[in-house]
């Protein structure tokens, strides 16, 4: 796995949320977008700035459909763009590859306030969002002649676009993959939906693992991460070891109620195929959205097989107690977690906890502990979860890679002078770049 840019809450670029992280900073912030507390709603949320921004001529995209193109479709273009580059890769060397396109998407909500207007009737609204072209515009604008297609099992979708992804690559359907996650919150209506069925916290705070746990707070997000195998790649920040996915099938309690049982059967059976012991896991990165119910299943479900004989305790924690729930995004989110956990050395802290959940044994009796402080940590294998909201679970085994130690600079090259080559569309760009490298 080779990187993981995106447009996060708080954030214009990775390098800020990963700054955020590792600070500890609360991304939930005041909505703005329509009055606080409408309906009785909690008035928060995590927000990215500046979704009406778009280069048209840079993706030879035509203004008309610019304009109602959906801005999850807009931002993805630009994170796919920067996901390759940060790869090393120069993306007009890859026109015409095998490469696979895997988008996690579940809103169009721009498609479904626009498709209502005849008076823009022209076809372009379908063009700009439909969530088939979430990841065929892209297999377009790049030339991709792998696999493309738009996945939704809710909020596990773009982990499930991480398992079809790698299922691909190993199957010999493409070389190397774009594996996508979006979430932006344009309308009310859809928060007050999540409001009626009680899913969402009053204080807008994702209490993760906590006694207080009432619910999420919803947040926007737009990653990309780019798949290569090892012996392409140029950047390797991580090693996929394996994926699976499996669904609850039928409970008594309701299609929303999580089930530990099949959470537990579907780690178990990943690890027993990867032939991993789980006590050699060092770190789970949980789904932990904040549920009275979600949590303690979840959890229960993570004690039952990694911690049996652990001499240590498990450390969990969860990305959504920093930025809140960006639902089909949450999957790839916790892996750009993940992977800033390993590139720094240090799991930043997971918020919000102070009084274990009770009905979460496993952390009441010390066999796992919430990393509620920034943790120094040397890496090693790492689970990530992630479940939809209708049964869909999906969980991922990563390796972090070894990294070897340069030797220090000598000081006098501290006082050369250096040389920084900026690029840019226009001279405004050039010359704004060059202010930020001063």
């Amino acid at each position: 796995m080779n990187v993981f840019p995106g447009r996060l809450p708080k954030s214009s670029n990775i390098e800020e949320f990963k700054e955020n992280l590792l600070k500890g900073v609360d991304m939930v912030t005041d909505d703005k977008r329509w009055s606080t507390n409408s309906y009785g709603m909690p008035g928060k949320s995590a927000r990215i700035n500046n979704i009406d921004r778009f280069d048209t001529s840079f993706f030879g995209v035509h203004p008309k459909q610019a304009h109602v193109m959906d801005p999850q479709l807009r931002i993805l273009l630009e994170v796919v763009y920067e996901a390759i580059v940060d790869a090393g890769v120069n993306p007009s060397t890859i026109r015409g590859s095998r490469t696979g396109v895997f988008m996690g998407v579940t809103y169009t909500e721009t498609e479904d306030l626009l498709i209502r207007n005849a008076d823009i009737a022209n076809g372009y609204v379908m063009l700009g969002g439909a969530k088939s072209m979430f990841a065929n515009r892209i297999s377009f604008s790049f030339d991709f002649n792998g696999p493309s297609y738009t996945v939704d099992t809710g909020c596990s979708s773009s982990l499930y676009c991480m398992h079809q992804a790698v299922a691909a690559m190993r199957n010999g359907e493409c070389d190397a993959a774009i594996v996508g996650g979006t979430n932006l919150i344009l309308t009310l209506e859809r928060s007050l939906q999540c409001y009626s069925l009680n899913m969402l916290s009053q204080d807008g705070k994702c209490k993760v693992f906590d006694a207080s746990g009432d619910g999420y707070v919803r947040a926007e997000a737009v990653v990309a991460i780019y798949l290569q195998k090892a012996t392409d790649a140029r950047r390797m920040y991580a090693t996929v070891v394996h994926t699976k996915t499996n669904t609850d099938g039928y409970k008594s309690e309701g299609v929303t109620y999580p089930n530990r049982d099949m959470q537990n059967r579907l780690m178990r059976e990943i690890y027993s195929e990867a032939g991993i012991n789980p006590l050699d896991v060092s770190y789970i990165e949980a789904h932990g959205t904040g549920t009275k119910v979600g949590d303690p299943e979840e959890v229960n479900s993570i004690d039952a097989l990694f911690c049996k004989d652990r001499k240590t305790p498990l450390l969990i924690g969860s990305v959504k107690s920093n930025m809140g729930h960006p639902e089909p995004a949450s999957g790839l989110c916790s892996i750009a977690k993940v992977l800033i956990a390993m590139e720094t050395g240090v799991i930043p802290a997971n918020l919000h906890f102070n009084t274990p959940n009770p009905n979460i044994r496993g952390l009441n009796e010390g066999r796992i502990q919430v990393v509620d402080k920034a943790t120094s940590w040397n890496g090693g294998l790492v689970g990530i979860n992630s479940f939809g909201f209708g049964g869909a679970n999906a969980h991922i085994l990563l390796r972090s890679n070894s990294k070897p130690k340069l030797p220090p600079l000598l000081s006098v090259a501290e006082l050369l002078p250096k040389l920084v080559a900026v690029s840019g569309r226009t001279e405004e760009a050039a010359h704004t770049l060059l202010d930020k490298a001063k």
